[in-house]
């Protein structure tokens, strides 16, 4: 299914392309995978977020994970538990904030992005990762987390560049921050790779389908029907998709 908008370069996919794809490349096996019951929390992922960002894992093999935005921990621990018990999760999201910088109105939480983000903050600072604090010691012995600014971030200091096969950009939502964690996510991927972004069509994170719809242009970013999810193939993955367009 090929069904690009006039406003946009990026094309539109069925989740079962995916699915389809899952199952030849893995034809003798019931393909599986483990989720928790969804959070409440605002912030969460669908069911079928989750299993189509599983089924993007799988097909490329991802090894080597990269997160933009922790949170709860909820994405963190799905990526962790589906991948091979080599894999490693790498994990960012802020340092800890003083209570200055967290004061904001509660109002508009629903409505607007960045009173949406600011709550997520303020919860991920009283909160922490706690998905990750409550996994397994076999689960959490994948996964790093690091406190830092993805605004601040040095790739090549933390040794990031061309490190990973999978990135995830989920942080912050604001134009300019998912614009340089984009920037950071294409020097850190390995020639073979994916990148996917969250909150794509989202009624409230408006900013990130902005910057996904302008950065499109000239490139092959899918949007999964039906979810918040967009994706970048690289290298030797990039024709996955080529029969289904």
């Amino acid at each position: 299914m090929n069904t690009a908008t006039e406003q946009t370069a990026i094309r539109s996919i069925r989740p079962k392309v995916l699915f389809q794809l899952i199952e030849s490349r893995f034809p003798d096996q019931n393909v599986g995978f483990k989720v928790n019951i969804p959070s409440p929390d605002i912030g969460g992922m669908t069911l079928l977020e989750s299993s189509v960002l599983v089924s993007l894992a799988r097909l490329i093999d991802a090894r080597s994970l990269f997160e933009f935005g922790t949170f709860m921990g909820a994405t963190t621990l799905l990526l962790a538990e589906n991948t091979p018990p080599d894999a490693q999760v790498v994990t960012l999201d802020l340092p800890d904030l003083s209570s200055s910088q967290l004061e904001s109105d509660q109002s508009s939480v629903l409505t607007d992005g960045h009173a949406n983000d600011a709550f997520l903050t303020r919860r991920f600072a009283a909160q922490g990762a706690r998905c990750i604090r409550r996994a397994q010691a076999s689960v959490q012995s994948k996964v790093q987390q690091v406190l830092e600014d993805s605004m601040k971030l040095d790739v090549v200091a933390r040794g990031y560049e061309n490190q990973f096969d999978f990135v995830f950009v989920d942080g912050g939502h604001a134009f300019s921050i998912v614009q340089q964690d984009t920037r950071n996510a294409y020097r850190m991927i390995k020639a073979d790779a994916v990148v996917v972004w969250h909150d794509y069509r989202s009624t409230i994170h408006n900013e990130v389908t902005t910057f996904l719809d302008g950065h499109a242009v000239g490139r092959r970013i899918f949007h999964v029907a039906n979810t918040m999810i967009a994706f970048e193939l690289f290298g030797r993955f990039e024709s996955l998709l080529d029969s289904f367009l």
